[in-house]
């Protein structure tokens, strides 16, 4: 009976191995969070596209919508809106109901112009959206440092 010397070092061992793996799956699994797969435009990351976009945006309360031409040879599959102040930026909304294609020229539909959330005056900044891919799904993006000024009329 007081023979069994071997079996608590072992017990401790097979503790001290199931805490490591316990540990290693814990720091694995909060560490993929922070890895995002990358989001791919003409085979290459999507925020090199942004470059080659080109567009004018004209914004006309009494239709509400935005005109957008678009010029370069990326498509938009929409815009994001956002509303200059005194001192800051207000984001109105993402629209993504027409997308606007290499050449061609859309009407978006913008409820904040009809809203009266921006009137007749006021400056507002038009994003451009392109539309990426990220394994077999497709995913939108917002490329934020290409955005046109404009005067709302």
């Amino acid at each position: 009976m007081f023979n069994r010397k071997g079996v608590s070092p072992v017990i401790a061992t097979v503790l001290l191995v199931l805490i490591a793996l316990a540990l290693a799956a814990i720091i694995f699994l909060w560490g993929k969070s922070f890895i995002t797969e990358k989001v791919v435009k003409f085979s290459e990351p999507i925020e090199f596209s942004c470059g080659d976009i080109v567009f004018d945006a004209e914004a006309v309360v009494s239709e509400g919508k935005v005109h957008v031409v678009n010029r370069g040879n990326v498509p938009l599959y929409g815009i994001e809106v956002r509303k200059k102040g005194f001192g800051s930026v207000e984001n109105v909304g993402v629209f993504d109901s027409q997308s606007v294609t290499v050449g061609d020229t859309g009407s978006i539909d913008v409820p904040a112009l009809k809203n009266g959330k921006i009137k007749s005056g006021d400056t507002i900044v038009v994003v451009p959206i392109v539309l990426g891919e990220s394994g077999d799904v497709k995913k939108s993006y917002v490329c934020s440092d290409v955005g046109v000024e404009t005067t709302v009329i």
